[in-house]
């Protein structure tokens, strides 16, 4: 992190002490379901920079690749095949947004626009927009096989083998984006003193680095239970452990943030 870089952050948290309360009055905030300042956490990125306009960009692009069809079907059974690829596109969707969102809170909890950050950033995007095509293939065989969809063409596997590597191919692609979060968290609590963070807002980010780890750790299992396993649902419902794990990961930093916070005052 150059000192130019240093001295941005420091600019911009003073100006957000000073501004706080006109930032908090302005339009953006007043809009519907406009995203709530974090209780326990001074927001210190308060404008859209290059790198998350770009970012914001290569997520929409990703998401066009997502559509159930590029152009309008000319019969009824293609119109079907649209309309059954819809839950599949749901769950796409879902889970870029999942993507983007964690990139929207990292940016406006720190502001950080170092060169490790965009590098960082960068590799996000590559991981996301290679992946498009493999998630959605694998999306669109869960609904099939759940819902008991009657699809033209509909994605399947042969043999053992096949069904392995769609768990590595997974497994591997949500690691890597979330290991890169986590490079990120771990980036910011490395030059918190610079942040100026507070005990409180050290005590979320620790946590949001362990909610990191814990994405990679049932990424990990899953691919080992692929590989050492015979079994096909294993590796794949291994991922509900996510709720829970996240559950409790969010109440121990939330009132560890509060207790700290409540402590300073």
């Amino acid at each position: 992190m150059g000192p130019a870089e240093v001295t941005n952050h420091n600019v911009r948290g003073s100006k957000m002490g000073k501004n706080s309360k006109a930032s908090r009055a302005g339009l953006r905030e007043h809009l519907p379901l406009a995203p709530s300042r974090e209780e326990h956490f001074r927001w210190r990125g308060n404008e859209i920079s290059r790198v998350e306009g770009f970012t914001d960009a290569v997520f929409a692009f990703a998401v066009t690749l997502l559509v159930v069809a590029l152009e309008v079907p000319h019969t009824f059974d293609g119109l079907m095949d649209v309309l059954r690829g819809f839950p599949a596109f749901v769950l796409c969707f879902t889970l870029l947004m999942t993507f983007w969102n964690a990139h929207y809170r990292y940016h406006r909890r720190y502001g950080i626009e170092s060169l490790f950050s965009r590098v960082m950033t960068m590799a996000i995007i590559v991981l996301v927009l290679f992946y498009v095509y493999p998630l959605k293939y694998m999306a669109t065989l869960i609904t099939v096989q759940l819902l008991g969809l009657d699809m033209t063409n509909a994605p399947h596997l042969d043999g053992r083998h096949q069904v392995q590597t769609l768990y590595l191919i997974y497994g591997l692609g949500l690691a890597g984006v979330w290991g890169l979060y986590a490079a990120l968290y771990a980036h910011a609590l490395a030059i918190r003193e610079t942040l100026q963070l507070t005990a409180a807002e050290t005590a979320l980010t620790r946590g949001a680095l362990r909610g990191n780890f814990i994405y990679v750790g049932v990424c990990c299992l899953s691919i080992l239970l692929a590989l050492l396993t015979t079994s096909d649902w294993l590796p794949g419902v291994i991922y509900f452990l996510l709720g829970p794990l996240h559950t409790i990961n969010g109440i121990m930093s939330a009132k560890q943030a509060s207790a700290l916070a409540a402590a300073a005052a």
